[in-house]
Parts: C-alpha cells; sequence; structure tokens
C-alpha cells in the first residue's frame, strides 16, 4: 500500500505513460518507445488477462496507480501492466497480430469509453520512495513477480544507486543471500550473452520466457557443476573463474548451447548426478580441462557489467571462511526446545542434510517439519483449538483439522505480536500462497506434485525468510516444560 499521506488524483489515461525503467522490461525493452512497451507487456506479461478483467469489471478504483513526477510528465511505476491494457482498450490498433484483434473484440465490450478515460493515480515524491512497495509487492505477493533477472537487476540498480546492504535488507527486505544472488544470476545471463552463438542459439537465449538462463543457474548453484566450469562463489562479481578464460568460454558456449537447443533442461540438469553424467557424457578429448590462470565475469562480459565490475590490478584478497553459508538445510546452531520427539528428530535429520546432494528430500522435509511445528506452536499458546472452532462452525474443517493454508494466517498474526516489523515481513512474504512467487510455502507445495525438481538456494531461500519465525516456535517461545534437543 502506498504512503497514506500521498495525494490520490483522477488523472487521464493519455497523461500517464509507461515507466521504461520498469524491471518486468528487463534488457530487451528497457530503451524502447511506449507502443513496443505496450506490445512487450501483451506479448510476455500476460497484460491481455488484464484487459480482458476490465473489459468485464471495469477498472477498480480501490487500486489506484502509482506514478511519478519525471521530465514534468506522470511516470507510472507500479501498475504498467493495467496502464498497458487501458491504452490498449481505448485503441486497439496499438497492438500488432492476434492481440490487437483480441483487444479490439474487448474494447467493443466496453460500452462508455469515458469510464476508462481517467483512472486514480497515487502520487509519489520520488522514484525512491517507492522502492520499498515495489520490492514488497514483487518478491512473494499475489501480483506476478518480475522474472528472476529482472529481479536480480532491480536489487543491482538499488545498490548503484547508492543503496547499502543493510537498506536494502532494512528497507526492501532483500537479505545478503538475495544480493549474492542477484550477482550470480546477472553475471551468468550477461556472460552466456556476450559468448560467440550461432543466431538460433542467441534467439532461444534472448527469448524473455525461455528458461534457459534458470537452467544455467542451476548448474552453477551446484557444487558439481562449479567443478567442471571451474568457478567459486564470489560476493563481488557472483563468481570467480579458477581457470583460464579461453578454457571457461570454451565449456561454458557448449553448455549454453545444449540448453538453449533444449538438448538439456532442468529436468536432465536437476542434480549433482545428473550435471556430473552430463559432462562426463562429453568425448574424453572435449571435456573440461585445467587450465591455469583466473577471471572474473566483467573480462568477458561486453560492456559494462551491472554485476561484476572489473577487476583491480591489485590481486583480489582471498575470501575469508569464517561467514560461509551453512550447506545443510538446518543449521546446527538451530536447536528444538519443546518437548515433542518428532520435531526433534526430524531437526537431527535436517541438521544433516546436505541442501546440494538431496535437494528433493530437503525440500519435502523441511515442508513436514515446518507444518508440524506450525501445529504444535499453536496448540501450545491455545490459538489452535480456538481456530478449529471457527472452521468447524463455518463448515470448513475438513478431514477434521485445519489445513496448513488454515494455519499460516494465524501464524502470521503471531509473528507480527512476536517479531520485529522486518523479521515479520519476510515470514508473510514466505508464508502467502502464491504459486508464482519465488521461495514461499506454495513453492514447497509444488515440489511434491510437479516434475522440476528444487536448488539447493530456493531451499535456503525459504529456510532465510522463516527462520525468525522457526526460532520463536522452538526456540524461544516455548512452554515450562521445554526441552532441549543435542
Amino acid at each position: 500500500m502506498a504512503d497514506k499521506f500521498w495525494p490520490t488524483k483522477q488523472i487521464a489515461v493519455a497523461s500517464l505513460h509507461l515507466d521504461s525503467k520498469n524491471p518486468r522490461l528487463g534488457r530487451e525493452t528497457s530503451a524502447s518507445a511506449p507502443r513496443q512497451i505496450i506490445q512487450y507487456l501483451f506479448d510476455h506479461d500476460k497484460a491481455v488477462d488484464v484487459a480482458d478483467s476490465i473489459a468485464r469489471c471495469g477498472f477498480f478504483a480501490n487500486e489506484p496507480l502509482l506514478a511519478i513526477r519525471e521530465a514534468g510528465r506522470f511516470v507510472v511505476v507500479e501498475g504498467n501492466r493495467r496502464l498497458a491494457a487501458l491504452k490498449a482498450l481505448r485503441e486497439p490498433g496499438l497492438l500488432d497480430g492476434a492481440f490487437g484483434r483480441q483487444v479490439e473484440l474487448l474494447s467493443r465490450r466496453i460500452a462508455d469509453k469515458t469510464s476508462i478515460s481517467s483512472v486514480p493515480v497515487t502520487i509519489a515524491p520520488s522514484r525512491r520512495a517507492t522502492d520499498r512497495l515495489l520490492a514488497g509487492r514483487h518478491v512473494g505477493t499475489p501480483v506476478l513477480p518480475w522474472e528472476a533477472e529482472n529481479r536480480a537487476s532491480f536489487i543491482l540498480d538499488k545498490l548503484a544507486e547508492g543503496y547499502t546492504n543493510d537498506q536494502l535488507r532494512d528497507q526492501l527486505g532483500f537479505m545478503t543471500a538475495d544480493i549474492q544472488d542477484a550477482r550470480l544470476t546477472r553475471a551468468v545471463a550477461e556472460m552466456a550473452r556476450s559468448l560467440n552463438l550461432p543466431d538460433e542459439v542467441r534467439q532461444r537465449l534472448d527469448s524473455p520466457r525461455a528458461k534457459v538462463i534458470t537452467t544455467l543457474e542451476r548448474v552453477f548453484d551446484s557444487s558439481v557443476g562449479r567443478k567442471y566450469l571451474q568457478v567459486e562463489a564470489d560476493p563481488d562479481h557472483g563468481l570467480r573463474g579458477t581457470t583460464s578464460k579461453a578454457e571457461f568460454i570454451r565449456v561454458f558456449t557448449r553448455l549454453v548451447t545444449d540448453v538453449a537447443l533444449k538438448r538439456q533442461s532442468s529436468r536432465t540438469l536437476n542434480s549433482n548426478d545428473n550435471i556430473q553424467s552430463y559432462f562426463e557424457s562429453w568425448p574424453k578429448a572435449e571435456r573440461p580441462r585445467q587450465r591455469p590462470g583466473s577471471f572474473v565475469p566483467a573480462e568477458i562480459i561486453s560492456g559494462r557489467s551491472v554485476a561484476s565490475p572489473a577487476r583491480s590490478v591489485q590481486a583480489a584478497a582471498p575470501a575469508t571462511k569464517g561467514h560461509r553459508l551453512n550447506r545443510y538445510v538446518l543449521p546446527r546452531d538451530f536447536k528444538v526446545r519443546v518437548p515433542n520427539p518428532r520435531l526433534i528428530d526430524i531437526r537431527r535429520e535436517l541438521v544433516a542434510l546436505d541442501r546440494e546432494k538431496y535437494p528433493n528430500a530437503g525440500a519435502v522435509l523441511l515442508r513436514v517439519f515446518f507444518e508440524l511445528a506450525v501445529v504444535d506452536y499453536l496448540k501450545r499458546s491455545g490459538r489452535l483449538e480456538a481456530l478449529t472452532v471457527r472452521l468447524r462452525e463455518k463448515g470448513k474443517l475438513r478431514h477434521g483439522t485445519p489445513q496448513l493454508k488454515d494455519l499460516a494466517p494465524e501464524i502470521v498474526r503471531a509473528a507480527k505480536a512476536k517479531l520485529s516489523s522486518v523479521d515479520s515481513q519476510k515470514v508473510e512474504k514466505a508464508l502467502r500462497y502464491d504459486p508464482s512467487a519465488p521461495f514461499s510455502i506454495s513453492e514447497l507445495h509444488s515440489f511434491v506434485h510437479q516434475s522440476d525438481m528444487p536448488s539447493q538456494r530456493e531451499i535456503l531461500q525459504f529456510w532465510l525468510r522463516t527462520e525468525p519465525l522457526f526460532r520463536l516456535m522452538l526456540e524461544q517461545d516455548v512452554s515450562e516444560n521445554a526441552h532441549e534437543d543435542e
């Protein structure tokens, strides 16, 4: 929700401008003309669904667009899909192809075009003032999320604008792991696009909805993938090569080509074993070889990189070993201090379960552990019984006990009452039921039902967002009969 002190005015749609800096547009459209941006949002971001909703139900006045004044114009920074839909419904000729014909039919259903000639718009004082709102709405909420690469660009752009890591965490809700992931995502994408590739491969690589970059990220996330590619994590560049630049480019080009041409996919490169089998399937003479040298992504990327600054002449200091992310699903310093033998047993397994080696088992068992912890906490606090009674009275109690989707709002309320605002916001994002939201409880559910398995990074992100709640439920807010597991 926008700041309550920001004014909201009725403004003509014709006077509103699409935001060319919208992270949803990414690198493909950031410098395009308004008509091209509208076409892009219909082609790639389901703006036609928004147009259909407006044609059927009208524009919801209780959900104003969010705009800023730039160069004497009103630029919409939140609600570009809605603005594109409004402009297209008023002038279907702005769109080419099938979408133009479809929107023309939708436009005819609107009897009074003046109903969409002007809409409510909240005016923010500056672009920076909107950052927190934009970050909150597009990370783990029902709003259609940004693509991973565009999300990474948003984070890195905020750093370039002067945000510190602490400000990104406290004001926008991005953690250290999010920043490191953003650098890796953009470094992989920018290096791939800098390769000398055939047109067919480049076209698929540049497709904004192709999952080429996502699949490549899986390989870089894997310890086995990093071993064959001969790279290691680097907080300043996303990654750092431990072989010659020429050798990495040779191997990386083959990998990008195989993924872009669908010879490999997220299913065939799903686990460490899969990735090892893939590289070992190469002819022996073509497999990755150790060559003396090192590099950072900026030395491969054409032009200036938003993810990797140029390496200074002075040799980089070796990475310290003191601040290394835990490799297991749960950190060993996390304890269960409640007298629940089942929770204690599962915790012992999760602190020994390697995220990279066993991502499927880790995701499923973490999902089970979370629900059992929530039920245990709500039962001890007396909230479970009250919730059960309410659901039974409403006829919504299935199977005689509340389901996790019923428990989530209750535990979010408990988090808001017991945790800091920053921690409670992280928890709320993780527990919202939205299949398209990254690192949410919905994604843990999907691991059970879909073939696209989780990566170790997705498991880590869910833990990082819910860690304050886990520690509240099982370490801090405990009964007098608390028990500490060993």
